[in-house]
């Protein structure tokens, strides 16, 4: 009695019985179609063989680090941070300690924002594992390693680890920064500070499980774990006790030690889990994420910031048939335009509303405090609702990308540009003024009424003035040549700075401005409004001046 092995070539030969995986049974004919769709059978020695083979020849390349020039950077890392790098945060801890410092430190609700923040973060790389995810290599070595028969947590683990190190350092720097400064002025001890930074360690972990998890999941799971963790976030700040990172905040929390060991167990046997789950990433998301990140690399080579940007933008996912076209007064109908682009891609409307809540809550928090750290949380909130606005104005950047072309809906480019500007205005206008209004209780509302207003009016003022500099930055064209063109100093070339200069004056401008607005706004809402048409007429003036000169 014969029967077929289910092989791709349709050999057949007799049934073996010495397993349930023999060469005629119908599972050993599923699992060699599993094992040839990957690229054939492939013993684990017979991968390490492999390996080997490929990292000989690679080694032989000109230019390729050795073991040993790979042992003295690690050497050479090593010892910058315990010269350099621990010194520098201990000093950074001391000069935190101070009055208008400590008492967001102390907050009741500082355990529970401990946790939060990170399961914010969590919520963000699930979205941005999409694009870009922990395991990645080369587009070479993807197609010959990757879309191999070796397994793929063989090939994938070591970029998988080293990218683990962002999170972990993006959470362990500002928890020791944090205890730092608390043991300063002796509000906590050392045994606090090592349990903090060990939860902030095994968070970290869980944070690059997550960003992994964004690359591993599907569309429609990735959109529900994002949601979840955002969700979980929003319901931190209610606890009454903080858990996770805040149950081993340093303030003396009986239960830190078990925190700090449960989150570090947890994210160690996470990372461990997720090891033999690179064996299930789907060789063109591989494939895709590789090129395009080696894409963005090659333009920001070019210093076109935007340009990388760029490249990480997902095509539209959802909303094929909603319908942009319809009748009414035409404000109406481009915010409906705009509205119905946005909702084409949830991901990077998500991003950009919760990117627009977090920054307006800094820019708000920073009017109720005094002194550097005010100062601190406007650039970075300035930024952060920058950024944001960016995933709001693709229709201000298509209106000037008309410019020269026929008017086929009658509307000059400059028209145009004005009537895309409404929609992302007054969406970035109400989420900063909600944002606002969470960082002055956040920051300890408990100022005057006039203080809470300016609070919740500053990044609503600040709202007008970057649409009309993305607007302005929209419409700057290419750079000159002669900013490209080499300037020998005895420091080196000194180009590089005109470049930074071109690619970067829309923050510079966007950062000044914010810094008038919270200053003008300690005068009374009146001299805040005046500065905020103000600057927006200037920079309105600026950007007719780009399109004249465009079109010229």
């Amino acid at each position: 009695m014969t029967g077929s092995t289910g092989g791709p070539r349709g050999t057949s030969g007799p049934r073996t019985a010495g397993g349930p995986r023999g060469a005629g049974s119908p599972r050993g004919a599923v699992a060699r179609r599993r094992r040839e769709a990957r690229g054939g059978p492939q013993r684990r020695g017979d991968s390490r063989i492999a390996l080997a083979a490929v990292r000989e020849v690679w080694a032989q390349r000109s230019g390729t680090r050795s073991r040993g020039d790979l042992l003295y950077v690690v050497y050479l890392v090593v010892l910058t941070l315990l010269l350099i790098g621990v010194p520098v945060v201990r000093a950074a801890g001391q000069a935190l300690a101070r009055p208008d410092v400590l008492p967001l430190l102390l907050l009741d609700r500082a355990p529970q924002a401990s946790t939060a923040i990170p399961l914010a973060a969590a919520a963000a790389l699930v979205l941005l594992g999409a694009v870009r995810g922990p395991a990645l290599l080369s587009p070479f070595f993807t197609a010959s390693l990757a879309s191999s028969g070796i397994p793929r947590r063989a090939v994938l683990w070591r970029p998988f680890a080293r990218a683990l190190l962002a999170p972990v350092l993006a959470l362990t720097v500002p928890a020791v920064l944090v205890a730092i400064t608390l043991v300063a002025v002796s509000a906590s001890d050392v045994g606090d500070l090592l349990l903090f930074m060990l939860a902030a360690g095994g968070g970290g972990m869980l944070l690059g499980v997550a960003w992994l998890g964004g690359q591993l999941l599907g569309t429609a799971a990735r959109r529900l774990l994002a949601l979840g963790l955002a969700a979980a976030s929003g319901a931190m700040m209610v606890l009454p006790v903080g858990v996770g990172p805040g149950g081993a905040y340093p303030t003396g929390d009986e239960h830190a030690a078990a925190s700090a060991g449960s989150l570090l167990v947890a994210g160690a046997l996470a990372v461990g889990i997720s090891v033999p789950l690179l064996d299930r990433l789907r060789g063109v998301v591989l494939r895709e994420q590789a090129l395009r990140w080696e894409a963005a690399t090659v333009v920001a080579s070019t210093m076109d910031l935007g340009g990388t940007v760029g490249a990480f933008r997902l095509p539209p996912s959802t909303g094929r048939r909603l319908c942009a076209i319809g009748s009414g007064p035409l404000v109406l109908l481009y915010a409906r335009r705009d509205a119905i682009a946005w909702l084409r891609n949830p991901e990077r409307l998500v991003g950009g509303v919760l990117g627009a809540l977090l920054a307006a809550a800094a820019i708000g928090g920073s009017s109720m405090i005094t002194g550097p750290l005010s100062w601190f949380l406007l650039a970075a909130g300035t930024l952060g609702l920058w950024s944001a606005s960016g995933t709001m104005v693709d229709g201000v950047r298509h209106g000037i990308q008309t410019l020269g072309a026929p008017q086929l809906f009658g509307q000059s480019a400059a028209r145009q540009v004005l009537l895309h500007a409404t929609a992302p205005l007054l969406l970035l206008a109400v989420l900063g003024a909600v944002g606002g209004a969470v960082g002055a209780l956040v920051s300890g509302g408990s100022g005057d009424a006039s203080g809470l207003v300016d609070a919740v009016l500053l990044p609503p003022a600040l709202a007008p003035v970057l649409i009309a500099g993305r607007a302005r930055d929209a419409a700057k064209g290419q750079m000159p040549l002669a900013f490209s063109t080499p300037m020998p100093t005895p420091q080196g070339d000194i180009s590089v700075l005109l470049m930074l200069g071109w690619q970067a004056d829309a923050l510079v401008l966007a950062l000044l401005a914010s810094g008038l607005l919270l200053t003008l706004g300690t005068a009374g809402a009146a001299w805040l409004l005046g500065a905020c048409a103000v600057l927006t007429a200037l920079l309105t003036m600026m950007t007719r001046g780009r399109l004249r000169a465009l079109r010229a």
